[in-house]
């Protein structure tokens, strides 16, 4: 098992407070048997706190906000305002990283010392049962030499973008908001593991930063005016590929490495089930994963 497999193990959580949808009544019985578990509710779905949609749909509402959603895509690029400040932060990610990759052990630490938040996560990680086999750390310096670059970029990255999932401004961001994050952490891993043809830290950070996606598509079903609720089998899948494409949005923006660059403008020509991008594969691949371990952990 990679350290990657070994540091994002499933672990059972709380599971996170979401708003209270309307009940859906209870599908009639079938003779066939069911799917998975993994696979038997649309991710719109369970990041709203739904347990299934709300019929086959779209219905009428559904489909104006589909058009409100499609009016966006159509513009030549994402609106400024369609994602949290936080997001702006993306370009000083890219910075750290490169600069650490030509910083000294020494000159790192000091670095990231003067953060807070990022000196406790690297700590928690070198701290981990993973990292105690190898050695053991006592201080900040010991610690970026024991969990590495990688690590480290892992670390740098989780603090830096964590923020762009706290933004709630309206019923639909707020309902999923406790929840994308715990996806985009789950998909970040499982796309890490799946990385065979890309470089592991590239498809780490292609996972973490898709739900940013989510993120801008549930914002836009605020402005749309469209009344929460659980969405339809049709409306969630649509919300899906559309939320794939405002990522490729978002991406092409930030270009944080070439291949990340190369995706955002693949999902112009590409839908995620037909790119032949070897990121998209990553995400392809990884998708169901993440989505049944972030079920597990909220069970």
């Amino acid at each position: 098992m990679s350290w990657l497999a070994r540091l994002f193990a499933p672990r059972r959580r709380e599971a996170p407070r979401v708003a209270v949808l309307p009940s859906v009544p209870a599908a009639a019985p079938s003779s066939t048997p069911p799917a998975s578990a993994a696979f038997s509710i649309p991710l719109a779905c369970w990041l709203l706190g739904a347990d299934q949609a709300a019929g086959p749909g779209p219905t009428p509402v559904e489909g104006a906000a589909l058009e409100r959603l499609d009016a966006v895509l159509a513009q030549p690029g994402l609106p400024e305002d369609l994602l949290p400040r936080a997001a702006a932060l993306v370009p000083q990610l890219l910075a750290m990283l490169r600069q650490g990759d030509e910083l000294p052990v020494s000159a790192l630490a000091q670095r990231v010392a003067r953060d807070a938040v990022l000196s406790a996560e690297v700590l928690k990680l070198a701290g981990s049962a993973y990292y105690r086999g190898r050695g053991e750390a006592s201080d900040l310096q010991q610690s970026i030499s024991l969990i590495g670059v990688q690590g480290l970029h892992t670390v740098i990255a989780r603090v830096v973008l964590k923020p762009i999932y706290d933004h709630a401004p309206g019923p639909w961001s707020r309902a999923a908001a406790p929840r994308l994050w715990l996806h985009a952490e789950a998909l970040a891993a499982e796309c890490a593991l799946h990385a065979e043809a890309v470089p592991v830290f590239d498809a780490y950070l292609t996972g973490l930063l898709h739900d940013s996606g989510w993120t801008a598509a549930m914002n836009l079903l605020d402005r749309s005016g469209v009344e929460f609720g659980v969405p339809s089998e049709a409306f969630a899948g649509a919300l899906e590929r559309r939320a794939y494409r405002l990522f490729g949005r978002a991406a092409r923006r930030w270009a944080i490495t070439p291949a990340f660059a190369e995706l955002g403008a693949d999902t112009l020509r590409y839908s995620l089930g037909t790119s032949p991008h070897p990121l998209a594969v990553v995400l392809r691949e990884a998708m169901p994963a993440a989505l049944e371990r972030v079920r597990a952990e909220t069970a």
